[in-house]
């Protein structure tokens, strides 16, 4: 466990979405696909990573997001947080979690209007050229989880290297 294990996601990405139009519906309900860019950099002399994302969805919504994740060595672990343009001036509550061989698993509390739940983010492939992000929710504090409702896959923009 390192400050640099978000190190695979600096620079520039096209990302591929899948996601459940309704994140808290059937497994099988309809999905959206959707593009997006985003920029990756190391903040606090390399303590953590920001980025931007930018998109625009099948209706013709432009979206930005924007990803904070900070490292603790006191705790040997990751804080994310996410905050969204649709949702100006909120800031989630973050995940937690940490890497092991290759694989995040991050966790936290999440609220969607008077609904409680447990949200838990996954990175993988972080060794290969395609890091795949992935959510789930648990509603009965992690004894189950419920499908991925949201994958984006992440390759190299042309022009990157990093």
């Amino acid at each position: 466990m390192a400050a640099s294990d978000f190190d695979f996601l600096l620079g520039e990405w096209e990302v591929v979405h899948d996601k459940l139009v309704d994140p808290f519906g059937p497994p099988d309900g309809p999905r959206v696909r959707f593009r997006s860019t985003a920029s990756v950099r190391l903040i606090l002399d390399g303590l953590g990573t920001a980025d931007e994302t930018r998109g625009t969805l099948p209706d013709g919504t432009g979206f930005v997001g924007f990803s904070l994740r900070l490292y603790d060595p006191a705790t040997d672990e990751w804080a994310i947080w996410w905050a969204s343009a649709a949702r100006p001036g909120v800031l989630d509550d973050p995940v937690r979690g940490r890497f092991d061989a290759g694989r995040g698993t991050f966790v936290g509390r999440a609220t969607t209007g008077d609904r409680t739940y447990l949200a838990r983010f996954h990175w993988i492939d972080t060794l290969g050229p395609s890091p795949t992000w992935e959510q789930d929710f648990s509603f009965d504090e992690g004894a189950t989880w419920e499908p991925v409702n949201w994958r984006m896959v992440h390759s190299r923009a042309a022009g990157s290297s990093v």
